[in-house]
């Protein structure tokens, strides 16, 4: 593992363009306002890996009582340079107490747990620290869309997940499940299925070799990262 100090570099160093800036703040209000569904703020919300913080400050705004959840110290930076409440640990365990959470959110965390028994360990953190009737919030990608860019995509995506794997994992860790979206950016239904459908154009056999030899590897890269597909998971500790 790396060094906790240098823990997420790439990611940290990555630079959204104007228009992906847009498209994330987009992506942010559209689950902060499935979250609303579920769960009202003011409340204790704990996200767990916040990244840059995004989500986060649409949060305070919202009137929830935030604290972020991260193990990177060049994230912690970033998101205690925007004003927010870190606590600094890795995940699993959860470093709140018993029944102190309303939310707690993981947005693309879920996947990157070593194992099948992390992953149990994640979810029965998060229970642990939710009040009764507390919602866990989970997003993550969808491996029977995304195959091997599953594992192209973040050296650091380990445990599989899929729509009944998570489902699975949910309801034998004591979770009621609520809802679950599929979706690819904000795009659900029928959107969402045309832009599965145009993700087959760059996963066409050798589409990989071409982008090589036209030096569009990048560009390659970036269309399938715009065709991600997640799944999104609200569910909520029974009581």
């Amino acid at each position: 593992m790396a060094e906790p100090s240098t823990f997420y570099k790439s990611f940290s160093e990555k630079k959204l363009t104007s228009y992906g800036s847009g498209r994330r703040g987009k992506i942010e209000r559209h689950r902060l306002a499935l979250l609303h569904r579920y769960a009202k703020a003011p409340g204790d919300m704990f996200e767990i890996g916040p990244g840059h913080g995004s989500l986060a400050e649409q949060a305070v705004e919202a009137g929830w009582n935030y604290t972020a959840v991260e193990a990177s110290p060049i994230l912690i930076d970033v998101l205690r340079g925007k004003g927010l409440k870190v606590i600094e640990a890795w995940t699993p365990p959860m470093p709140m107490a018993d029944a102190s959470a309303d939310v707690v959110y993981a947005d693309q965390v879920l996947e990157h747990m070593s194992g099948i028994d992390a992953a149990r360990q994640f979810t029965a953190e998060a229970l642990r620290s939710l009040r009764p009737g507390g919602v866990f919030f989970v997003v993550v990608p969808d491996y029977l869309k995304e195959r091997t860019f599953f594992w192209d995509v973040d050296y650091t995506h380990n445990f599989v997940t899929t729509e009944r794997r998570v489902k699975q994992l949910f309801n034998d860790s004591g979770f009621d499940i609520l809802h679950v979206e599929r979706g690819i950016g904000v795009a659900t239904g029928l959107a969402r299925d045309a832009l599965a459908a145009a993700a087959l154009l760059v996963n066409l056999p050798g589409v990989n070799a071409l982008s090589r030899h036209t030096g569009t590897e990048d560009f390659v890269f970036k269309v399938r990262k715009n065709l991600f597909e997640t799944l999104t998971f609200v569910a909520r500790k029974p009581g």
